[in-house]
């Protein structure tokens, strides 16, 4: 999909085209209303249609960059509604799935990238017109209209480009090439003129924080810095509104500081990469300071310190300051040689699908052991006669034991291995992606029939050219076993939960829970292995994110460790028989 991309930002702009085809007299802003308003009342594919025909013409249309600057102007708010009406056909799932997807996709990010391309040629042109033209005092106007063209272009081309890379991000799409060297070029220019301090007028669409070109680079390279295909879209998009109220935390300067986090050399189409504080050629680089930001989310954890704006309490969720904190904190050194390998695996996904197979084809609600089991699939309710919880109705959370071979939590998938670490693989789907993949999901992984599963988590996830999806899994380990939770409450009804216990090689445990919505640190849960019940309290988070939470624990009740232990030994006896039986077979 990014091939089309990669075109349009590598065209030569050449302005031949005499004559708009949808508008035939540009120049009065009345025609072009009246236009507008025809638009609105056609189908959305054909308004999206002569949206883009009329951009692709407008690109290369012999005119004063005065009247295109118009134009876009005029044209833009009804873009915008027509871009929110086609992303709704294919933003309401992680990864395109079907061609018609793919086709609206590919619309709405040419049309995004074309609005971006203009501006930015606006911009440099506009520069040119500055530089080579001397002018009299009689055309004192003309040159302060022409800057103020030059400025609001390259405000509003840096705009789009982070709009562009907030869509990419959305769908797991890749930067087309470029794409870095067009943004860098335009804030290097304006550095060099010296106006990108200085407050621009701006339309509608651009945030109230971003008035000036420094915010607006900033905007775009936080962007990028902090999704790093590794959020699903809801978290994707609570961060875009996040961002523009943090540009004033983030520092760019042209000589490496003590505390520079990132390095981006302003003739190299590449992202912002972690300063390594090795020899470079400075002069061709540009630094970033991350430290404020970092400090300010690290103290948002508590209640320390409130967040600038309403629209960060309700969108800056625990799940999204670990994971900025997790980016920010990174020691930007690899920790482990990845090396090229080929393969096949299997795969199962989510922490239900896990739980069914680590209990040998159990449903959650039958590794529980509970007594008088007066459940339905619509109440999922049952009694339960033990522990002093006998008359209390128990709701059983999981959502698939309906059947007892349900086809999601039963299913195994199969991908191609890329390339592998130490501590993790990058694979590929050979078919169809599955429809649960998302970042943040537990797994489970064996590359033959026969081997035991190792547990995982997915890292990351991106769309490739020709409908490959690759995505990266961090191991875990081999060793773990099935359970449940449930908080420790006085009302009279109890919500279980499927778990999976881990054991590292120093048999350390870990808890793996299903969300970190649910549960949080500093948490009393009851244990359930099979009839028996554990206080537990739960300590640091290692993993937190909306599809999982892994957690240290310690054990209240210090009579009941060992049979804790005896659980999880007990199960691994039993596994590691099983997986004899089955290889005898």
């Amino acid at each position: 999909m990014t091939i089309k991309l990669d075109k349009l930002f590598s065209d030569t702009v050449i302005l031949d085209i005499q004559q708009l085809t949808y508008i035939q007299n540009y120049a009065k802003e009345n025609v072009v209303r009246q236009w507008l308003q025809e638009l609105v009342e056609l189908e959305l594919g054909e308004a999206a249609k002569q949206i883009f025909v009329t951009l692709l013409e407008l690109r290369n249309l012999n005119c004063e960059d005065t009247i295109r600057c118009q134009l876009l102007g005029i044209i833009e708010p009804i873009l915008a509604q027509i871009l929110i009406s086609l992303e709704k056909h294919y933003l309401n799932q992680s990864l395109l799935e079907t061609k018609r997807d793919q086709q609206i996709a590919e619309l709405v990010l040419e049309i995004k990238s074309l609005y971006a391309l203009i501006y930015s040629e606006i911009f440099k042109r506009t520069q040119r017109q500055l530089e080579t033209r001397k002018f009299s005092i009689l055309e004192f106007n003309l040159k302060k209209k022409l800057l103020n063209i030059q400025k609001t272009a390259a405000l509003n081309a840096l705009y789009h480009l982070t709009q562009l890379l907030h869509s990419l991000h959305l769908i797991y799409l890749d930067i087309p090439k470029r794409f870095w060297l067009l943004a860098y070029s335009i804030y290097h220019l304006a550095k060099a003129k010296g106006i990108t301090d200085e407050k621009i007028e701006s339309n509608k669409l651009i945030h109230l924080h971003i008035q000036t070109l420094e915010q607006a680079f900033k905007e775009l390279l936080l962007l990028h810095i902090l999704n790093s295909h590794k959020l699903r879209q809801a978290e994707t998009r609570q961060l875009m509104l996040c961002i523009p109220y943090w540009v004033d935390l983030v520092n760019i300067s042209n000589h490496p500081q003590h505390q520079s986090k990132y390095e981006l050399n302003f003739y190299q189409d590449q992202p912002p990469k972690p300063y390594m504080e090795r020899p470079s050629h400075h002069a061709e680089s540009y630094f970033l300071d991350t430290y404020q930001l970092k400090n300010y989310i690290t103290e948002t954890l508590g209640n320390s310190k409130k967040c600038h704006s309403e629209i960060e309490e309700k969108n800056l969720s625990s799940v999204l300051k670990f994971h900025i904190l997790s980016i920010l904190d990174e020691n930007n050194v690899r920790k482990s040689t990845r090396y090229s390998q080929e393969g096949e695996v299997e795969l199962l996904l989510g922490i239900t699908s896990a739980h069914f197979f680590l209990s040998k084809a159990k449903h959650f609600k039958e590794t529980l052991l509970l007594l008088n089991d007066t459940s339905n699939f619509d109440g999922r309710q049952l009694r339960l006669d033990e522990h002093g919880l006998s008359h209390h109705e128990i709701q059983i959370s999981s959502r698939t034991y309906a059947q007892r071979f349900n086809a999601e939590i039963s299913k195994i998938y199969t991908a191609n291995l890329v390339n592998r670490s130490d501590e993790g693989m990058c694979l590929q789907w050979t078919s169809a992606s599955a429809n649960h993949l998302r970042t943040g999901r537990f797994i489970l992984f064996r590359e033959r029939s026969d081997d035991p599963w190792t547990s995982g988590i997915v890292r990351w996830i991106k769309s490739m050219d020709h409908e490959i999806v690759q995505f990266g899994i961090e191991l875990f380990t081999q060793h773990m076993c099935p359970a449940a939770v449930r908080i420790v409450s006085k009302q009279q009804e109890y919500v279980y939960h499927p778990a999976i216990i881990l054991v590292n090689h120093t048999n350390q445990y870990t808890i793996i829970l299903q969300s970190s919505q649910i549960f949080s640190e500093n948490q009393n849960l009851l244990l359930r292995l099979a009839q028996e019940e554990i206080r537990i309290f739960l300590k640091t988070g290692s993993i937190l994110t909306s599809n999982c939470a892994r957690f240290e624990f310690d054990v209240l009740e210090p009579p009941k460790r060992t049979l804790l232990q005896h659980y999880i030994e007990q199960h691994a006896y039993s596994a590691n028989t099983q997986d004899l039986w089955e290889s005898l077979k």
